[in-house]
């Protein structure tokens, strides 16, 4: 089921960059939550369930989870540089610190810091929304010590959920804190792991991974009530990040405990990692030439279409081929 739901956060992420808001709400933001949480979700069923235990199994996980996020992004990043090369859309800024920082995918979620933006005209990155694979990537390497040494886990997502709190009162940068950097968002991503860990009846499953997703989810729902009423939301994405976390703690729940198997679950979840990514580039083709204008309601349609076209064509012409080194007959599971 989870890969319905991840074409859905997909989609909402896509709309989002075309200013749609629902309930005066970004949906996109709302989506990237629960991607964090899914990413949690993932990485402890990877860690505890997929790779054994023993010598390299860190060098195992770190490699899969190379493979799964950087040939997609490096076809998609390829494409849109032949668009930019070809028109010369955003006057591109093509210098080889950005260049690299963009292809490493690490640096972007510190654009506040790093000037990593190509499209100068629009400073925008490459691909926009990979600032936040960013963050995902850093997750993904503080996650496993969190598995191996359990007091650093507690202290690590105690420590990320009070810098959160902190942004969401504005004590720090509400913004950057409490959306964008590792610093305030890892206890998102461990959130997911402590939902994975406690349905699959782990032998690391401990008291705080049964109550901790549960406590966030509680808190949420009474801070949220809170501010509203004492108009204490942030100027930022507060709402958003709230809504995300009430949500998602019992959607990634109860979906992960279902019994349903749904058709082409795994194919709607290749894709959407495709459209994730590949949406921006066909909204500025279409800004470009203009064979469909923004004020249209074929715009968020046409959007739709050409990054499912763009992310077909990834899975079949470069996932397909990444599983085969990815997925040996022991790692058949791997998402």
């Amino acid at each position: 089921m989870f890969g319905y739901l991840r074409l859905l956060l997909a989609f909402f992420v896509l709309i989002s960059h075309v200013n749609v808001r629902i309930f005066n709400l970004n949906p996109g933001v709302v989506a990237v939550v629960i991607f964090y949480i899914l990413a949690g979700h993932v990485v402890a069923h990877l860690w505890l369930d997929i790779f054994p235990n023993g010598k390299g199994k860190l060098y195992r996980f770190y490699r899969d989870r190379a493979l799964r996020i950087f040939p997609l992004y490096g076809y998609i990043a390829l494409l849109t540089l032949l668009f930019l090369l070809l028109t010369g859309y955003g006057n591109p800024d093509f210098s080889p610190v950005k260049m690299i920082n963009t292809f490493m995918i690490i640096p972007l979620n510190y654009y506040m810091v790093m000037d990593n933006a190509i499209l100068t005209g629009l400073n925008k990155l490459l691909i926009p929304p990979a600032w936040s694979l960013g963050a995902e990537l850093q997750a993904y390497l503080i996650l496993p010590l969190i598995f191996v040494f359990r007091r650093m886990k507690i202290v690590l997502v105690l420590s990320s959920l009070a810098v959160y709190m902190l942004a969401n009162l504005s004590f720090i940068h509400a913004d950057y804190f409490g959306y964008r950097l590792i610093a305030g968002v890892f206890f998102i991503f461990a959130l997911g792991s402590s939902i994975q860990i406690t349905q699959t009846g782990s032998s690391a499953t401990t008291l705080f991974d049964r109550a901790f997703p549960w406590f966030v989810w509680a808190g949420v729902l009474v801070l949220g009530v809170v501010f509203y009423r004492m108009d204490l939301f942030s100027p930022a994405y507060t709402r958003e990040t709230f809504m995300g976390l009430f949500l998602g703690v019992p959607l990634v729940f109860f979906m992960g405990k279902s019994p349903v198997k749904l058709p082409c679950n795994a194919l709607l979840g290749s894709l959407s990692y495709g459209v994730f990514l590949g949406h921006y580039l066909v909204k500025w083709w279409l800004d470009h030439t203009h064979y469909i204008n923004s004020d249209s309601a074929l715009y968020i349609p046409a959007i739709t279409l050409g990054a499912l076209v763009i992310a077909y064509g990834g899975v079949w012409g470069v996932e397909k081929k990444v599983d085969l080194i990815r997925k040996t007959p022991k790692n058949r599971d791997l998402r």
